[in-house]
Order: C-alpha cells, then sequence, then structure tokens
C-alpha cells in the first residue's frame, strides 16, 4: 500500500500540488468570511481571529494559485527550478497585500489595522512551510 501511495505522489504534477494548496486556502478564506458575518461568532478572540485570517489566508492562496498558474505553464521545468518561482510569487502576495493595506489608510471606508499586517507576514511563512511540504525532494 505505500509503495503505491508512492507511486501516485509521484504522478502528482506540481501545479495540481500547488493548486490544492491554493485551493484550500481559499477555502479558509471562504469559512472566514462566513464565520464574520454571524452574530454568534462575536468576542474579542474571535474578532481578532475573524479580522486577522483573511490576510492569513490571502497570502498563502495568492502564492500558491500564481505558482500554480506558472508551473503549470513552464510544467517542463525541473521540481528544483520551482524555489525561485515561489519566492516571485510570495513576494507579489506579500508585496500586493501590504499595498492594499496602504491604500486602507487614505480612505474613510477601509479599515487598516497593523494586526493585518501580521497575519500576512504569518502567512507567507506558513505558505514557505506548505510549499516544502509538498514540493517533491529532487535527488
Amino acid at each position: 500500500m505505500a509503495k503505491r501511495f508512492g507511486l501516485l505522489e509521484r504522478k502528482m504534477q506540481l501545479s495540481t500540488r500547488y493548486g490544492l494548496a491554493g485551493i484550500g486556502a481559499l477555502a479558509l478564506l471562504t469559512v472566514v468570511h462566513r464565520l464574520r458575518d454571524n452574530p454568534r461568532w462575536s468576542g474579542p478572540t474571535s474578532d481578532y481571529l475573524l479580522g486577522t485570517l483573511p490576510n492569513f489566508a490571502a497570502a498563502i492562496a495568492i502564492a500558491f494559485v500564481l505558482l500554480s498558474i506558472w508551473t503549470n505553464h513552464k510544467a517542463e521545468a525541473a521540481p528544483g527550478s520551482a524555489k525561485h518561482r515561489f519566492l516571485i510569487c510570495a513576494s507579489i502576495s506579500g508585496v500586493g497585500l501590504l499595498a492594499w493595506e496602504a491604500i486602507q489608510t487614505t480612505s474613510d471606508r477601509f479599515v487598516f489595522d497593523l494586526n493585518d499586517i501580521g497575519a500576512t507576514a504569518l502567512g507567507i511563512l506558513v505558505a514557505g512551510l506548505l510549499f516544502w511540504i509538498v514540493t517533491p525532494k529532487t535527488r
């Protein structure tokens, strides 16, 4: 059974692996937005988590969705080259979300929150850990 799972694991394309990670982060983002609309989930801790989790999930989702698209487009590239691509995609994710936080300071309609910056940074770190887990090790 272990050999069979290992065989399936090796056959899964990188773009599929990264796409699934991105979909998982998008699912988390969706759940958080649903919970934010429910008044039953109100309190200091839940308000903090429901306020920062969107940035955390978005940081992961953006990095992996971009990486999945890029990897699918360049399918012939070796798995080892994915590290460079991931760093670029994670940078785009982080810079984009930080830019959005900066834009929020210029508007009365949006709420700037320093905790969102921390959640974005933590999301990028978790994305790096997920990348390390889902990327096959080259021999």
